[in-house]
């Protein structure tokens, strides 16, 4: 799944909090991020701050259900 351009990303990532499993965005270098620390999401932000470096990413989800709760900010 590809981030839809122009999220707000703070709204995302209050999401992706919610979740009761990792997610992780994956670059196309084959980086894995995890967006439930702290520390990942800064990078993830900076990565944010270009939009080509954010939708070329993956994001994968280790429970499945997780995905509802982002639903709005990716494309299916």
């Amino acid at each position: 799944m590809h981030i839809k351009p122009n999220i707000n990303i703070a709204n995302f990532l209050k999401q992706v909090q919610k979740c009761s499993a990792e997610v992780l965005f994956e670059t196309t270098e084959g980086d894995r991020i995890a967006l439930k620390s702290t520390l990942s999401q800064y990078i993830f932000c900076t990565i944010a701050s270009t939009p080509k470096l954010l939708r070329s990413g993956t994001v994968r989800f280790e429970n499945e259900k997780d995905r509802l709760l982002l639903s709005d900010f990716l494309d299916e």
